[in-house]
């Protein structure tokens, strides 16, 4: 007869058995050993077949079932085991009987991949050491390899973005004219506040958080919760915004710079509420940005973080050797990034030397674009498969 692979996942396990078709949905014979009196009976439900064949087939089946659960560790009383009722005692019958097959075949892997050889969690890797494994990219067919420079080949502390909020802080007072009061009111960004995946509604001045359907399920105006009544007023009465609308009203916070100026919103905001002073709220969300992305264009944190780089990077001890691996593989490597060249140099200096340069073969910084090598070896790239890790 032809064969099949039974596998069963079972949360953190997955069991195989090689049966027969047949075998798969035949009757099991009870057994009435000591040890299964003790425990649930185990049955193989499935659909009556009169083939003698079949019979034997089911019969030794459960043996194998048997036998499995009287080698297994004791059964776990663990309700994802129990299987829903249904009002046919027949169908109640099948799925009990199933249940115990379940059990069954958690407690066989359990004892075969013996978790108590796990390490302890002092001798398991730490969280920065671990890593995001892609299946689906094949690495051998890829002859090129692209890396941004930001939060991917260098890491920066929290120290940045304080430093960006207290920078775009100062620039709404002095150009915009918001409250003196508010440099010494103790606004400082809060990194436990914000996070990736956020958006800012440009007309309320509110920090969104949006369900997959893109409804805005939360909401905050500063740092009090709206109420979900008021939620439902603002969008008429379904959480959920036009694509044209969403375009216009919210301002998506995908990157990790983007936290400062959605603290700096929420703070502004309460600042405000907390003092009793009248506030446009469309205005206010319009100006952290600006004073954001000024501060951005101005390059003043830049030439701070370039003069101070163990304050603002996180240590990268495994970057040279990612990189070393991987033109031993190799790779060609692409360095892109749009900051200014001083400012990324600076950085790459700091990790990697002043000879950085030596272990890339193009790159584009900033809107210029520069070659490290010979522009003959640039054009034999347009051909190749590129992977760009940013």
């Amino acid at each position: 007869m032809r064969s099949v692979v039974v596998v069963v996942a079972l949360g953190l396990s997955v069991v195989s058995l090689p049966i027969r078709c047949s075998e798969a949905f035949a009757p099991p014979a009870l057994s009435s050993s000591p040890r299964n009196q003790q425990q649930q009976t185990l049955h193989v439900a499935a659909r009556q077949s009169t083939d003698e064949s079949t019979s034997s087939a089911s019969n030794q089946i459960f043996e194998d079932l048997q036998s499995i659960k009287a080698s297994s560790v004791p059964l776990a009383e663990d309700k994802m085991f129990q299987l829903p009722t249904h009002s046919h005692e027949g169908v109640n019958e099948i799925l009990t009987q199933t249940g115990d097959v379940l059990r069954a075949l958690q407690d066989h892997t359990a004892e075969t991949e013996n978790y108590k050889d796990v390490p302890e969690e002092d001798d398991a890797v730490s969280a920065d050491e671990q890593i995001y494994a892609n299946c689906y990219v094949d690495l051998s067919k890829v002859d090129v390899v692209g890396f941004d420079y930001d939060y991917t080949l260098v890491t920066y502390t929290e120290e940045l973005l304080e430093l960006i909020y207290e920078m775009a802080l100062s620039r709404l007072v002095s150009t915009f004219q918001y409250p003196l009061e508010m440099t010494t009111a103790g606004l400082k960004f809060d990194p436990c506040f914000s996070i990736r995946g956020l958006a800012v509604d440009k007309e309320t001045g509110w920090i969104c958080h949006l369900s997959y359907t893109h409804k805005v399920s939360v909401a905050w105006e500063g740092r009090e919760k709206v109420p979900t009544k008021r939620i439902y007023e603002e969008y008429r009465g379904k959480r959920a915004l036009r694509p044209s609308e969403r375009k216009k009203r919210l301002k998506p916070l995908n990157d990790l710079f983007s936290m400062a100026e959605c603290c700096l919103i929420a703070d502004t905001i309460q600042f405000f509420k907390d003092r009793d002073i009248p506030f446009c709220p469309m205005n206010v969300a319009s100006d952290v940005l600006t004073s954001i992305g000024k501060t951005h264009i101005s390059g003043d944190f830049h030439k701070i973080v370039a003069e101070n780089p163990e304050q603002y990077f996180l240590p990268a001890p495994h970057l040279k050797q990612v990189l070393k691996n991987l033109k031993d593989a190799g790779k060609s490597l692409i360095f892109v990034s749009n900051s200014p060249f001083w400012y990324v140099d600076a950085g790459m200096t700091y990790f990697m030397g002043p000879n950085w340069r030596d272990d890339w073969n193009a790159g584009t910084i900033k809107i210029s674009c520069f070659s490290l090598n010979d522009c003959s070896e640039w054009n034999d790239f347009v051909d190749l498969p590129v992977l760009y890790l940013l």
